[in-house]
């Protein structure tokens, strides 16, 4: 899953996680780590953090 791209499908506050990655629908996002419970560590805008995977869709 390291080094694909995802499309967010929802809006999500990292503000309220910690270490999380704040982004809008639609933005692109870099997967960098996929861990187990379905969090997954992502970059945008020169910003990474943690996200829901069930926020977004992986692009072929």
């Amino acid at each position: 899953m390291s080094g694909s791209y995802c499309r967010s499908l929802y809006p999500f506050s990292g503000e309220q996680h910690p270490q999380g990655l704040s982004f809008h629908a639609g933005d692109m996002i870099e997967v960098l780590q996929a861990a187990p419970g379905g969090w997954w560590r992502g970059q945008r805008e020169g910003s990474s953090g943690w996200f829901p995977s069930s926020y977004v869709q992986v692009l072929e």
